[in-house]
């Protein structure tokens, strides 16, 4: 039967050693088994019964090698390892009480003593795992093909993550054009949706959810945004830490996003992805809800505009305007907290509501963070586009509650802030809302001025310096409002040029100006007078104003060379060729054409050279250089001698003094009009001028 166990060891010098040994193999989950100098096996831990389901007695008491390795061969093979044992460990399958075989790997420790141990670790499990992987990887790779949802699966260990085809495919991408980083995802989902996606990753990674699902929007490769549908599920190990996150993502745009967007679209902008005006209002009158219950609590509205937004949308087409709107509205986003709201409620009109801030002033901060954020151009077809913008702030005030009122008080300030320049903001005080009441007041008055026969004409005489002959007329609009009077023309025309009311109101001063000039050369026929008739910006780029212009002269018989049409020189600068051509057209029709103003614009002599023009009027601000003991201005001279070398007329402005006419007569100048000859005289005025020198 042997030595009972542990007896060689029992008279050793290192039996504490020995024991310790034994006490420590006990809790392992090895096999452990310890033999003596003769191969007899004297001692087994619990985990060889365990797995191998014998009884400890039967496996001491009988022979364990043939038991357990019925192979002879096997036996000689382990026999001579445990006397030399080899390096490393030996895979060698075991028989169990119930027949089954197991994978178990084995060392062999040698005793200096005599004897040692064989420590084994089962593998079974491991090998079939395997086993199963490799069965199945080729399934798995023809299910990712063939479905059409896209696989990911995140290493949690390495953080590398698996994209199938699909998953690319959805985004717009070639298999080589996304790498294999979590970031690779992370980074193309939307800047409001982000934050969400990752919180509800880590929370399904640490166990506080059962599995992972979320609805967001990822940008596709074309710069656009499509909902998905993301779903996953955490694989643990055997201790129950979080190893790897797979799971699949859906295209919910074409299939199920009109159920979606049943609740989406109302409240969001179709281009951007941003709040509309539904959902601004309704976060709006919240904040003052809030409000009302904490005096403390304070918000802010953002009312931002894009300045010349149409001069980028004529000149590079109203795509290349969209794509500019959606990445300024990513950068908006980023720079404003999650709680916040970006909303899109125009064209190019943004609102920003600041939700519970600590004091006013951090509103202005936002706002010099929108214009920091605009300073790094918009690249657009390869060319870099700079945008600026005005900002207008509306504070919460304890008066107010509909949304519509604070919206109002921003969308005044930022109106401000365009008149004083733009690329700037402005905040709102209750005198701007005065202002703005007045100046809807005047915007509804000036509708009804054409209909009422309110809006009359004023004329000033323009004389012929050579001869002091009366030349013409510049007709001058006056508004006879029914409660403010006679109101002059910088009271009411900046606000026709804005609302677009400047298109009737033109017309009519051509066709009124043409009238005039018809009744007096019928009732003064001695007079060969002509009517000078201002252009707006906004007229001469209208498409119907050739043909506006020839049917009031068409009826009222008007020669086409009596009428001269003023432009300034800023007028359409941005669009030289368009201006060159709606000034030909007019040209073609035998009309004259003047320039208003000269010497105070932009405009480059290239510029001026190339229009079609007629005459040149110098500004006032130049002819009152000109006095009775100073030297001559130079610039006078400047101007005249450049008028005479692109063979032009010059008529003169603001003429108040006789030196002024006697030096502008010296230069050669044609023609002038000022207060020292007439100031500008009614129509029953200029009738009885006419009359006079008749």
């Amino acid at each position: 039967m042997g030595k009972p166990a542990g007896q060689e060891f029992d008279s050793s010098a290192n039996a504490d050693s020995y024991k310790l040994l034994q006490s420590v193999c006990a809790r392992l989950p090895l096999l452990v088994v310890f033999y003596d100098n003769e191969g007899r096996i004297v001692s087994i831990n619990q985990e060889v019964t365990t797995q191998l389901s014998w009884e400890t007695g039967d496996l001491l008491s009988r022979d364990f090698l043939s038991h357990c390795f019925p192979d002879p061969r096997t036996q000689r093979q382990i026999r001579y390892w445990m006397v030399h044992p080899p390096t490393g460990w030996q895979e060698i399958p075991v028989h169990s009480a119930h027949g089954q075989v197991l994978e178990i790997i084995w060392a062999f420790v040698r005793f200096p003593s005599g004897g040692g141990l064989m420590c084994g670790y089962n593998i079974t499990d491991l090998k079939l795992t395997q086993a199963a992987l490799l069965e199945t990887s080729d399934r798995y790779a023809l299910l990712t093909r063939g479905i059409n949802d896209g696989i990911w699966d995140w290493n949690l260990t390495t953080n590398e993550t698996f994209y199938s085809s699909r998953w690319k495919t959805i985004l717009g991408y070639q298999e080589h054009e996304i790498g294999n980083h979590i970031d690779d995802w992370l980074k193309r989902i939307h800047p409001q949706d982000v934050e969400r996606v990752k919180l509800n990753l880590m929370l399904h990674i640490r166990g506080q959810t059962p599995h992972f699902q979320q609805e967001f929007r990822i940008q596709h490769r074309n710069g656009s945004y499509r909902w998905v549908l993301a779903r996953g599920l955490v694989l643990r190990d055997a201790y129950g830490n979080a190893c790897r996150l797979a799971g699949s993502l859906t295209d919910l745009t074409e299939h199920q996003l009109a159920g979606v967007h049943l609740l989406y679209d109302p409240l969001h902008d179709s281009l951007t992805g941003l709040a509309n005006r539904t959902l601004l209002f309704d976060r709006i009158e919240q904040a003052a809800r809030h409000a009302r219950r904490r005096p403390d609590y304070k918000f802010a509205i953002l009312f931002i505009d894009i300045d010349r937004f149409k001069v980028i949308n004529d000149s590079l087409g109203h795509s290349c305007g969209d794509v500019i709107l959606i990445e300024l509205a990513n950068r908006l986003t980023r720079i404003v907290r999650p709680d916040d709201t970006v909303a899109r409620i125009g064209g190019d009109e943004f609102v920003i509501l600041l939700d519970d801030i600590s004091n006013n002033s951090d509103a202005l901060g936002v706002c010099d963070r929108v214009r920091s954020a605009l300073a790094q151009p918009f690249i657009v077809k390869d060319q870099p586009i700079t945008l600026r913008v005005s900002i207008g702030v509306a504070t919460r005030s304890p008066h107010m509650d509909k949304a519509e009122d604070y919206l109002r008080n921003a969308d005044i300030a930022m109106y401000r802030a365009k008149l004083a320049g733009g690329d700037r903001y402005q905040v709102f005080s209750e005198d701007m809302h005065l202002m703005a009441r007045d100046r809807l007041s005047l915007e509804v008055g000036l509708r009804q001025a054409i209909e009422r026969d309110e809006l009359t004409l004023f004329y000033q005489p323009i004389y012929c310096l050579s001869d002091n002959r009366l030349y013409g007329f510049e007709a001058l609009i006056r508004w006879q409002h029914p409660t403010q009077g006679l109101l002059l023309p910088d009271r009411f025309l900046p606000l026709a040029e804005e609302t677009g009311l400047i298109l009737p109101v033109g017309d009519w001063v051509i066709w009124r100006a043409c009238r005039d000039l018809q009744h007096w050369q019928e009732q003064f026929s001695r007079w060969q007078l002509s009517v000078n008739v201002n252009l707006s910006n906004r007229q001469l780029m209208h498409p119907a104003l050739v043909e506006q212009v020839v049917a009031a002269l068409e009826q009222t018989q008007i020669p086409p060379d009596r009428l001269h049409l003023e432009i300034t020189q800023s007028v359409g600068i941005d669009q030289p060729e368009q201006v060159r051509d709606r000034l030909l057209q007019l040209k073609a029709q035998g009309i004259k054409l003047s320039l208003d103003d000269f010497g105070t614009g932009h405009a480059s002599l290239c510029y001026l050279a190339n229009l079609p023009l007629d005459s040149l009027k110098v500004d006032r601000s130049f002819v009152k250089l000109i006095t009775e003991t100073a030297q001559q201005p130079p610039i006078i001279d400047a101007i005249v001698s450049l008028a005479k070398a692109l063979h032009l007329e010059v008529v003169a402005e603001g003429v108040e003094h006789p030196y002024q006419v006697t030096r502008l007569r010296e230069l050669g100048c044609d023609y002038a009009q000022g207060y020292y000859f007439s100031q500008p005289l009614s129509i029953e005025q200029v009738e009885a001028l006419l009359a006079k020198k008749n």
